[in-house]
Order: C-alpha cells, then sequence, then structure tokens
C-alpha cells in the first residue's frame, strides 16, 4: 500500500517517525507531505507540492487541517484518514466541510469528546497513543529511594516550572543530567517513562494528577495523561508531598501498562482502518487550496500570539523578580542610613580626650613632611 502522511511542517514529529518507521516494517510504501517547505530529516521521506508528489498514493493520513484540504485538492478521489492529536488548537479538529475525510483517528476521550461537538459528524475511531517500546525499554532495577528525576516540562509556564524545579529540590532529587528514576511531565513524555520502565508524575500546565498506577492508569489514558483529571490545584505543596509516595515498584508495573501502546499493534491497527476506507466517487466541490491558506494564516496568527503570551508572561516574571530586587535594595539603603546616622551620633556624643587631640596633630605633621619620624625642627636632628 502507498501510503501518504500529511502535515503542515513535519508536526508532530515523533508520531511521523514511529509511525512511518512501522508501516514501513510491515512493507508499506510511506512518504511524508509537508505543505511548507523543511528541511527533510533522515528518518522521513519528505515530499511538497513540488518535489516528489507521489501519483495516486492508496489513502493520505492528515494530521491537521491545512494538510488534508491542500491534499484534497491535489489528490481529489483518493480517501483520506484524519488524526486529531489533541484539543488544544483549532488545527487539529478535521475540516468542517464534508467529503474531505472519512475517517478520524483520536488518542484519548478528551479528543474524541471535541471532534463529536464539532458541526459536522465524523466517523471517530480511538486509538491508543504508541510508544517504540524496543526503544524505550527498562535499563535496571530501580532504588529504593530516587536520587534524579527527569523533568519534562517544555511549553511550561515559569511559575510551574519553577514550582516543579523546587519541589525535586526539595526532595533532593537532582534533575541536571544522569540516569533518571523518575519522570514529571505529561502526554507522550509519559508514556515513554512508562515504556522505559520508570515511575510517571503527570503534570502540565493545566494542572497534575499525580502517579501512574494500575489502579489509575485507565482514568489518566482516557485524558492522554494531559494533568488535567483532577479538580483540585496542584500547589508546592501536594507535589512535595506526593514525591515521597515514591515507590520503585512503580516501573514494572508501568512497562506492563504500556503495552497496548506498542507501536507494532499501532500500524497494525492504521493497515486495518486503512483498508476499510473507500476512494471518494467524485472531487468536493469547494475552494479548498484557499481553505487551506486560511487554515495556514489562521494557525501560524495563533502561534505568534501563543509566542507574544509567553513573552509578556515571562517579562512579568523578570519585571516581579527587579521589583522584589529593588525593595530589598531599598529596605537595605534604609538600614544602612539609618546605621549611618547612629554612628554619627556617636561620634559627636564621643569626648575628646587632650592625648588624642595631641596626636591628631602628629600624624598631620608627619603626613605634610612625607617622611615617618622626621621632626619639623632640623636642628633638633
Amino acid at each position: 500500500m502507498e501510503i501518504l502522511l500529511g502535515t503542515q511542517a513535519l508536526e508532530p514529529r515523533a508520531y511521523l517517525v514511529t509511525v512511518s518507521e512501522q508501516l514501513e516494517r510491515l512493507g508499506h510504501d510511506v512518504r511524508v507531505f509537508s505543505a511548507e517547505p523543511t528541511a527533510s530529516p533522515e528518518e522521513l521521506r519528505v515530499v511538497g507540492v513540488e518535489r516528489n508528489l507521489p501519483l495516486a498514493p492508496d489513502v493520505i493520513y492528515s494530521q491537521d487541517a491545512d494538510a488534508a484540504l491542500l491534499l484534497a485538492d491535489l489528490y481529489p478521489l483518493t480517501a483520506q484518514v484524519f488524526a486529531s492529536h489533541g484539543d488544544g488548537h483549532d488545527a487539529w479538529l478535521p475540516p468542517q466541510l464534508a467529503g474531505i475525510v472519512a475517517r478520524v483517528v483520536v488518542f484519548d476521550d478528551r479528543t474524541a469528546e471535541r471532534v463529536s461537538a464539532a458541526s459536522l459528524p465524523h466517523d471517530v475511531v480511538r486509538l491508543r497513543r504508541p510508544v517504540d517500546l524496543a526503544r524505550f525499554k527498562p535499563r535496571g532495577p530501580l532504588p529504593e529511594r530516587p536520587a534524579r528525576a527527569r523533568l519534562e516540562l517544555e511549553g511550561l509556564s515559569d511559575y510551574r516550572r519553577g514550582m516543579v524545579q523546587r519541589a525535586c529540590a526539595d526532595a533532593r532529587l537532582e534533575s541536571d543530567g544522569g540516569e533518571a528514576h523518575l519522570v514529571v511531565g505529561r502526554g507522550l513524555a509519559v508514556l515513554e517513562a512508562m515504556a522505559s520502565g520508570l515511575p510517571a508524575y503527570v503534570y502540565g500546565d493545566d494542572g497534575g494528577d499525580g502517579w501512574v498506577t494500575p489502579e489509575r492508569y485507565a482514568l489518566l489514558e482516557a485524558d492522554g495523561f494531559s494533568g488535567r483529571i483532577e479538580a483540585g490545584a496542584t500547589d508546592f505543596e501536594t507535589m512535595r508531598r506526593e514525591l515521597d509516595a515514591y515507590d520503585s515498584a512503580m516501573g514494572p508495573a508501568n512497562r506492563e501498562l504500556a503495552q497496548p501502546h506498542d507501536a507494532r499493534r499501532h500500524a497494525q491497527e492504521l493497515i486495518a482502518l486503512f483498508d476499510d476506507v473507500k476512494p471518494r466517487r467524485e472531487p468536493v466541490d469547494a475552494p479548498l487550496r484557499e481553505l487551506a491558506r486560511l487554515v495556514r494564516v489562521e494557525a501560524a496568527t495563533a502561534r505568534r500570539a501563543e509566542a507574544a503570551m509567553s513573552a509578556a508572561e515571562a517579562a512579568a516574571t523578570r519585571a516581579a523578580a527587579l521589583e522584589r530586587a529593588l525593595a530589598e535594595a531599598r529596605e537595605e539603603l534604609r538600614s544602612l542610613a539609618e546605621r549611618t546616622a547612629e554612628l554619627e551620633r556617636a561620634r559627636q556624643d564621643a569626648p575628646v580626650r587632650p592625648e588624642d587631640v595631641e596626636s591628631l596633630k602628629t600624624r598631620r605633621v608627619r603626613a605634610f613632611l612625607g617622611r615617618e619620624g622626621k621632626s619639623p625642627h632640623p636642628r633638633d636632628d
């Protein structure tokens, strides 16, 4: 089968690499389409609008709305499956235009609910998010008390990142390298930790759900390990207390829980899904390229807005730190001024002794002559 994976700009990279490799291991011809010109990593066979496009792929597997629309225009009759990677971006929703997408793949229940709530009904297929169990595997027994943690904090605010780092430091967990004994993160980072036989603590920018355990796995997996299950806020005290609940037995248990996420099984499920979809009988009657351009522009605008918000938040954090430093400097200056005033009053109130006056005169004369111990009267030498 000739399979074309569609993307706007080769994202999500980890999923593309994993799925492409596993589909190729099954003997299928896999290429990755990028709507935007981009460098081609060696792990992927990248094609573009003007570069090595296949003549007639058997199925298109799109990862965002921009690619779905553009490829529907390039291949008017080819069946298309859409992967919705989460509920955080509108570009991850399938195009709300009939005839573009035959099936929608989701990786958690939260995303399935959002896709189902859209105006255009789609046939939703729920699969587990894949992880390469051959690449991520246990490296040895875990200590009874952890010494190092790997913090997967990409995308977190400065406040939340700082809180995690403080909690780990207070728990005497190093996070600057070395073989990790546990992982703090969300989404794919949690799955990779589980596959590696490590305890995994779910924490993201929207909240924290704590440790993955056999009892809580189904609940956390249904939410995509996003950290949004628990209603309460995870503050420093809560995280610090929960870190002490580390148990080395969580590692082997997590490895077992990761088995249904095997990337090989995921590829087999995709092939069964691709075999089931049928080509379009006629092209979609719509300005697909123009719609794709509008989706691309909107997505770029959203990214710039997010970047601006992150920069503003970072600037506010720095400003708050500078204000605290300024307040501390002012307090120190006030304290020094009070101490200086006290010393000045003490100097003025101190009695003047005759011998001190004579000693001062002598020192001044010697300084004037420039010779220590020389008499002011040459005849006296």
